[in-house]
């Protein structure tokens, strides 16, 4: 079954309108008529299996033939800082997130970022980003598409994960492996829980970075005796995580 994503919230129970890019796929890339089924979701965490009732000029008028609430989302809530890399990394970074069950990315500039770029840049890059996290969300299944903020400086990253439950920045150097960290959680497990983690660039952070880091009480953990990419680290991190205290079992 085919899915698509409308950005705003769904409020009629008996009808829904589509339009912009999500209506020109219907009609023009899969060519659906009237009475073709499809499964709606408005990132709210329902799923609105609907069939094509009117066609007009730019728009699909869809009626709601069953309302669910399914459960995929983890109970683990993951947030991903991620340092800007090089070339398209990130959006192979942000699909396989999205996959995966993390939450939120803040994208950010550390002091061993190769990639520069200016403001205008920026947001089309996030902009991308998040397409590709929408995209990924409807071939995976998810209700809630990873959300993705605007890029931002390492100590502002620092700031957003003050409510966090556990505070985590990937080093080659941490002082803490994964045994002891899920030993640690697994004795005084919550519900509630969250993980707040940073990946560095391909040079990875500099001391300074772990520093500052750890005055606001993030915990350098190493991922083992191997120096992973940028994209296996952040990514098999994740995996872990969900495996351990998530829903991927």
């Amino acid at each position: 079954m085919a899915r698509f994503f409308i950005s705003n919230p769904i409020v009629s129970k008996q009808e829904i309108i589509v339009s912009g890019q999500e209506a020109r796929h219907m009609r023009r890339v899969l060519r659906l008529k009237l009475g073709d089924k499809v499964d709606i979701f408005d990132g709210t965490g329902k799923e609105y299996r609907s069939e094509i009732l009117r066609q007009g000029h730019q728009t699909l008028t869809l009626r709601i033939l069953e309302t669910t609430v399914p459960n995929r989302e983890s109970p683990l809530t993951i947030i991903m800082g991620q340092s800007l890399v090089k070339g398209n990394k990130m959006d192979f970074i942000i699909q396989k997130a999205t996959e995966l069950g993390v939450s939120e990315v803040f994208p950010f500039v550390s002091s061993r970022s190769i990639t520069c770029l200016d403001k205008e840049r920026i947001e089309h890059r996030v902009n991308r980003w998040r397409r590709i996290a929408v995209e990924s969300s409807k071939q995976c299944g998810r209700l809630i598409p990873l959300r993705i903020e605007t890029v931002a400086k390492f100590d502002e990253v620092l700031e957003r994960g003050s409510l966090a439950t556990k505070k985590i920045i990937l080093w080659e150097k941490g002082t803490r492996n994964l045994p002891s960290l899920f030993r640690e959680r697994n004795a005084t497990a919550r519900l509630s829980e969250s993980v707040y983690f940073l990946v560095g660039p391909e040079g990875g952070f500099s001391e300074e970075e772990i520093k500052r880091a750890e005055g606001t009480h993030f915990v350098p953990v190493s991922l083992g005796s191997r120096i992973l990419r940028v994209e296996t680290a952040g990514l098999s991190f994740v995996s872990i995580l969900q495996y351990e205290w998530g829903d991927l079992r």
